[in-house]
């Protein structure tokens, strides 16, 4: 039987309609036990049933997949300190609940977007109005929609991976357009990493998994590729990889590569969206969509001192993108909102 968690000066309930478990559904699952383990009373709404449920027994989970149900279940709740929504349909669920809840409403931007799909973006404008504070998961995103509360993500620190890697050059994402798993495929077919031993590992699914797994027969690679699917615990692929590849162009933040960069694994990626503020300006970038340049790097790997760049990484993520800090600093927000009743 689930532990009810220890009552706290801080009534928090994170939620996101949802019943997948992708990148918004771990940071909610991450950071919430931590968030009670410091003495606040955390619900969590929405997400997939078993990873969220299981995420820790000092936090509560209730399950919601539409506007509505994340609305009810936030009305059952009573009063509260913070609403913390995620994605626009909990911002609505927030909203239109606050008579119920009485809560400061705070949000998280994911995406360097506006809210919602591009018909209905004037309707949803109102609902920055009635948020007390946004935060943007990086400079990259709030630049884009004018948030004026910047906190990046963060990773739980583990140990580096081993010295002596797989030969494996690691894909981890969503199989989708705004991806550009495209780039990494078209880029495997030019290297010459696969005369010298060499694998390209893709996890992830996606609309574009069939189309994606087509090109790659169409390349002649089919053979040096593996395709893994959704991994639920990507840890040992991300410690073992002899490089993590991030092609995306515009990544908001890019929670696998901080991930990889806990394991000391080196990073390549995309110059451009939040991998300037994760990898770093000096880290391996190649010009987004830019093929030559990115097998340029790839080629490059075993003579540019992989492990001291890894090593690089690790201490970055360490000191900008450590999950306990990040927790410390979330907790700021809601006690400076808390206190202004």
């Amino acid at each position: 039987m689930r532990a009810e968690p220890r009552g706290g000066f801080v009534r928090i309930a994170h939620v996101v309609r949802s019943d997948s478990f992708a990148g918004i559904e771990k940071y909610i699952s991450t950071v919430a036990p931590r968030l009670a383990a410091r003495g606040c009373d955390v619900v969590v709404i929405g997400g997939e049933s078993a990873r969220m449920a299981a995420a820790s027994d000092l936090v509560r989970w209730r399950p919601a997949s539409t506007t509505w149900q994340v609305a009810r279940e936030i009305t059952h709740l009573g009063r509260l300190d913070i609403v913390h929504a995620h994605m626009t349909a909990a911002e609505v669920a927030a909203v239109i609940t606050t008579p119920w809840h009485r809560a400061h409403r705070v949000t998280t931007l994911h995406f360097a977007s506006p809210r919602g799909a591009r018909g209905t973006r004037v309707l949803l404008v109102p609902l920055g109005w009635f948020m007390e504070e946004q935060i943007a998961i990086s400079e990259f995103v709030a630049t884009a929609v004018d948030a004026s509360c910047v906190l990046p993500n963060g990773v739980e620190s583990t140990q580096p991976g081993p010295s002596t890697r797989d030969r494996h050059v690691l894909v981890m994402q969503r199989l989708e357009e705004e991806k550009h798993t495209d780039v990494a495929l078209r880029a495997w077919s030019a290297s010459r990493l696969r005369d010298h031993g060499w694998r390209l590992v893709i996890a992830g699914r996606g609309s574009r998994a069939q189309e994606l797994r087509q090109l790659c027969a169409d390349l002649g690679i089919s053979e040096s590729v593996q395709w893994l699917g959704f991994v639920n615990d990507p840890t040992h692929l991300l410690a073992h990889a002899g490089v993590l590849l991030a092609p995306a162009p515009a990544e908001p933040f890019g929670l696998t590569v901080v991930e990889a960069m806990a394991c000391a694994t080196p990073v390549i990626a995309a110059d451009g969206g939040a991998h300037r503020e994760t990898v770093g300006v000096d880290g391996w970038l190649f010009p987004p969509g830019d093929v030559a340049a990115c097998v340029r790097l790839l080629d490059d790997i075993e003579n540019r001192n992989p492990l001291a760049y890894g090593d690089r990484l690790r201490s970055r993520q360490l000191r900008l993108f450590d999950v306990e800090a990040h927790t410390d600093q979330l907790l700021q927000v809601y006690l400076r909102l808390a206190t202004q009743r």
